[in-house]
């Protein structure tokens, strides 16, 4: 009689114990089928990674995004029906299929036309005869600012131009025309003209056109065009020759506000072409970024190393919050033109240790030194000079350049209220 109660006792516990954990075992086994390996490994990972650092002002972007996804029939013909409707005369820039571009588009008669990108030295011509009487034709002029759509280049080679597209693709006239753009080549017989018989959307094939030196200017490409596609042009040395190409050096910061506590400076290495700084400029506005100053030229050689950024000096009352005073930019970011920057931010020190020069703190000087890292032996030095609203000095010349032997001087003042 004991043994039954006990084993009737124990069968009870079992059900009311096992039936439970059963049924957990099994509702885990369903979520684990319904819920994909992935997603739960992105929770993961999501969950483990660290915050990232936060920085005083936000960074603008510096390269190229990574790979779109494919485009469907319907978006293509969307881009490209945008790309040429007439904007009145009017340059737009705008992100469309994941490419940044910058375009101008009208109608164009037998009576001929020009297109202009405002500020970037492009320029499109379409001389009278070109089209038949009787038609119109819809043509567009597009700066291509999408890194990725650029020549593949070997360390010989240099970007010395914008990617710049005439549409439609394939389009062709009774007469020739005339593609204008900015280059940055030193010397223009080392540089050629490319050309990338696709659309913006395909795979790039870039060919040279012709032997280095042709349709090139002092300071421009002046291509005559049979039919319309993608143009560039590249620095191409010859053996034993040394290339070289011009850069411009911008500085970009928001304006120094009473009470700041932080301002970040960014350096940009740029092509010498306008439609580069337009670029910076553009990529500067969203975070309320405006130049300090005018440009200054570096003569930049494909034959030496990374560029070096140095920070010389801050004024009294301020202090560098980055771990190292130099930064370094690869040799080939710079040579293959992909507009990188380099930046600082600086903080105003406690009142305690700044009790004898908080009247100072309403400003800031900083000195850098750049230069390619093979001995130092070309220096600009710049100076950018802050206060509350960045307006420019009176009180100095705000820029001068003075050649030494082989060392630069460049000095950007700034000061004044909102």
């Amino acid at each position: 009689m004991c043994s039954y109660e006990g084993s009737f006792q124990l069968a009870q516990f079992l059900l009311l114990v096992g039936v439970p954990v059963a049924s957990a075992v099994l509702l885990a086994q369903c979520l684990q089928w319904r819920c994909p390996r992935r997603l739960l490994g992105t929770c993961w990972k999501l969950e483990s990674q660290e915050e990232p650092a936060s920085h005083p002002t936000p960074l603008p972007d510096s390269e190229s995004c990574g790979e779109a996804p494919p485009a469907s029939l319907q978006e293509m013909a969307a881009f490209h029906q945008e790309l040429h409707t007439p904007t009145q005369g009017q340059t737009v820039i705008r992100r469309l299929m994941h490419k940044l571009l910058v375009f101008s588009a009208r109608e164009v008669d037998h009576r001929g036309g020009c297109l202009m990108l405002q500020d970037t030295g492009i320029s499109l011509l379409i001389p009278p005869g070109a089209v038949s009487v009787g038609r119109q034709e819809r043509v567009a002029l597009i700066l291509v600012w999408d890194l990725s759509d650029a020549p593949s280049l070997s360390r010989a080679q240099g970007l010395v131009s914008p990617v710049v597209a005439c549409g439609p693709h394939g389009a062709s006239f009774l007469k020739p025309c005339t593609l204008t753009f900015k280059h940055c080549a030193q010397q223009p017989s080392q540089a050629r003209t490319y050309s990338s018989n696709t659309t913006l959307l395909d795979a790039k094939a870039w060919k040279p056109l012709g032997r280095p030196g042709d349709r090139i200017f002092r300071d421009e490409c002046r291509i005559h065009l049979s039919h319309f596609s993608l143009y560039t042009c590249v620095l191409e040395a010859a053996v034993r020759r040394e290339a070289r190409k011009w850069l411009q050096l911008a500085v970009f910061c928001s304006p120094l506000a009473a009470g700041q506590s932080h301002l970040q400076l960014r350096v940009y290495f740029l092509n010498n072409t306008p439609c580069a700084l337009r670029w910076a400029v553009t990529n500067e506005q969203p975070h309320g970024g405006r130049l300090r100053g005018p440009c200054q030229l570096f003569d930049f050689t494909g034959a030496r190393g990374d560029q070096c950024l140095k920070l010389k000096y801050i004024s009294e009352g301020w202090e560098n919050v980055d771990d190292s005073g130099c930064q370094l930019v690869p040799h080939l970011h710079i040579w293959h033109g992909k507009c990188p920057f380099r930046s600082f931010c600086f903080r105003r020190k406690a009142a305690n240790e700044n009790k004898d020069c908080s009247a100072l703190t309403n400003e800031i000087i900083v000195t850098m030194h750049t230069f390619q890292d093979e001995g130092e032996r070309t220096k600009p030095y710049m100076n950018p000079f802050f206060q509350p609203g960045g307006t420019w000095a009176s009180k100095r010349s705000g820029f001068f350049l003075d050649r030494l032997s082989t060392s630069e001087r460049w000095c950007c003042v700034s000061s004044g209220g909102e």
